[in-house]
């Protein structure tokens, strides 16, 4: 399957790696509005491990497990990473998926 990352925010989210349970990929940066290039992934769920940095400071979307999870059927999806006010390293990021196709 091939997702991207949306950056929903107005924020340049910078070195940002996410983790689908099978290993980390970089995403490099990507700027306010923006969309990055698909990436190829064996194995994802409808949320990621994700941390990239806002202004120097490191912001994360911790998942606790997949337990329950239904992995994703093969296709193109996106995940919405929206930033809001708060500088709280969990609480800052949220996440939501889009089927592209």
């Amino acid at each position: 399957m091939r997702i991207r990352l949306a950056n929903k925010s107005q924020y340049l989210y910078e070195s940002i790696r996410v983790n689908t349970s099978t290993g980390s990929v970089s995403f490099g940066d990507l700027s306010a509005m923006q969309e990055s290039a698909y990436k190829e992934f064996e194995l994802a769920y409808r949320y990621a491990f994700i941390e990239l940095e806002i202004g120097g400071v490191i912001f994360t979307i911790q998942p606790i497990d997949y337990g329950g999870e239904t992995p994703l059927k093969n296709g193109k999806y996106t995940y919405e990473i929206r930033a809001n006010d708060s500088q709280d390293r969990y609480g800052k990021l949220s996440l939501s998926l889009v089927r592209d196709e």
